[in-house]
């Protein structure tokens, strides 16, 4: 059978036109270029804008910052949180007291403001160049609106120091369990739950508040509390039973900087229960000493010297406190002598401290906790040391201070002051300086049984110290007076300010 072969059709292979496809390249590179130009256009206009500068038409919340450069954006808009922190915030609590703060007073700041202000300056110069190109374009005619929300935060600290300044006074706060005494001897008072405040979430209502439905004006927002047994509990106190200890001495409260020391430093002290083998650091208890602590400047000792400082005066605390420890007779493991002699103790009963240097500590050596207690009187400071007595009631302690040496101070020290010329007035007392020790005498059914020395102390003795006033328009004057305090003459400093003030000094 004859088969049919199948004819093939021969195919042509395919030559592309070389000038058409120079041709597409030129389009191309035509393309291309006018790309590349174009870019170029775009970005040499957008560099002609000053990258420091924010462009026209923007705002910052509800501050326009056009034409500012990020520092004067910044303060304009500080300005307006300032102007805007007058407002008072209410301050509700559950039981319907209220009280009232302006939102500089809680501390109210710009959150990440630095952050917004870059973005607002880097609006249409930074991104998309023909999106650039259009921004500012529509900021030179004017058209352009942009505006940079900004979230408003109060700080945690400031909120704190407000709402336990005003609304403490108004909550039922907790109270603990106390040691005290009345005529039927050694009492515990029991404890009073009560309400605190609860910073963390009032700090997160006041930030919702400022993000949520802040208009710029005042405003209300609720307090929390939260309500909590206090701190010291009667089963706390257990145990505790007699008064093993108790000193008094004389502050004086006539409301200087030293005895209002003596107060807040005595009351940092007031309510410390000690467990067995417990150490405490008065220093430590009552630091820091600073305005915000409850301290004021006041006189103190520095080496031989007067001085005034932060918290002046607060030895006296250490030392009233001392002498009650050594009546409870617990373990001292720190006591310094003060530089100089003090007045409401006897040589050698006194316990100085000084901030980072001296320190006054004791340890319970007792077999059960120790609670100590301030009580503030009528210008007295006295404490009391309570706990389980395990010594035997027939046996007494009794504290004997001994002088072994003194040395007379001489003559008088004068010192500038910055009083006017012809002013000179005593500053401070002469000290006598002095060695001495500290006898712990013990009886049993009134006999002497021991006598033991318990520490040795060393005073300087100073000078009588007296300011001379330096203060003068007449800088020769100024000079004159300063050569005769240099000299420390007496004759000669009283010559120099009648010479100075025309005997009129």
């Amino acid at each position: 059978m004859n088969k049919k072969r199948k004819k093939h059709k021969s195919v042509r292979s395919y030559k592309p036109d070389r000038r058409a496809i120079l041709g597409l390249l030129f389009v191309l590179a035509c393309a291309v270029c006018v790309i590349v130009l174009v870019q170029l256009y775009l970005h040499r206009t957008i560099d002609k804008y000053e990258k420091n500068v924010i462009i026209k038409g923007v705002s910052i919340g509800t501050t326009d910052v056009s034409d500012m450069t990020k520092e004067e954006a910044k303060s304009a808009v500080l300005a307006d949180t300032e102007s805007c922190g007058q407002e008072q915030l209410i301050l509700t609590l559950e039981n319907g007291n209220q009280a009232e703060a302006a939102l500089s007073e809680l501390g109210l700041t710009v959150k990440d403001l630095d952050s917004v202000i870059q973005k607002a300056a880097d609006y249409g110069k930074v991104g998309n160049a023909v999106s650039c190109f259009k921004i500012l374009k529509n900021s030179e005619k004017g058209k352009e609106k942009k505006r940079f929300t900004i979230a408003y935060q109060v700080t945690e600290e400031d909120v704190k120091r407000i709402l336990e300044e005003r609304l403490n006074p108004l909550l039922k706060l907790p109270v603990n369990a106390r040691v005290t005494q009345d005529e039927n001897g050694v009492v515990v008072v029991e404890e009073q739950p009560g309400e605190i405040l609860d910073i963390e979430k009032t700090v997160k209502n006041i930030n919702q508040f400022l993000d949520k439905k802040w208009n710029k004006k005042g405003g209300t927002v609720q307090a929390e509390v939260r309500h909590t047994e206090p701190d010291i509990t009667t089963e706390d106190l257990e145990g505790i039973t007699d008064l093993l200890g108790s000193f008094t001495t004389y502050y004086g409260n006539d409301g200087s900087g030293r005895s209002l020391n003596v107060e807040s430093g005595a009351n940092h002290i007031n309510a410390t229960l000690l467990q067995p083998g417990e150490e405490i650091s008065v220093n430590g208890a009552m630091e820091p000493y600073t305005e915000e602590n409850g301290y004021y400047p006041a006189a103190s000792y520095e080496g031989d010297r007067v001085v005034e400082s932060m918290g002046g005066g607060i030895c006296q605390v250490s030392t009233t406190l001392y002498n009650a420890v050594l009546r409870a007779e617990l373990e001292v493991t720190e006591r310094h002598p003060h530089s100089m002699l003090v007045s409401y103790v006897e040589p050698s009963m006194d316990a100085a401290i000084a901030e980072d240097i001296l320190d006054f500590k004791f340890k319970n050596n007792y077999g059960s906790q120790i609670y100590i207690e301030t009580v503030l009187s009528d210008g007295s400071l006295t404490f009391n040391i309570y706990g389980k007595e395990t010594r035997d009631e027939n046996r007494s302690v009794e504290y004997v201070s001994e002088t072994l040496e003194t040395e007379e101070p001489e003559g008088k020290r004068f010192v500038a002051t910055e009083d006017a010329i012809g002013y000179i007035a005593t500053q401070s007392e002469a000290h006598t300086g002095m060695t001495a020790q500290l006898w712990k005498v013990v009886y049993e059914d009134g006999q002497e049984v021991s006598r033991d020395v318990i520490n040795y102390s060393e005073y300087v003795s100073s000078k009588e110290t007296v300011g001379v006033g330096t203060a003068s328009d007449n800088q020769e004057a100024v000079e004159k007076i300063n050569a005769a305090i240099e000299t420390q003459d007496e004759d000669k400093i009283q010559k120099a300010i009648q010479e100075i003030t025309g005997g009129n000094g």
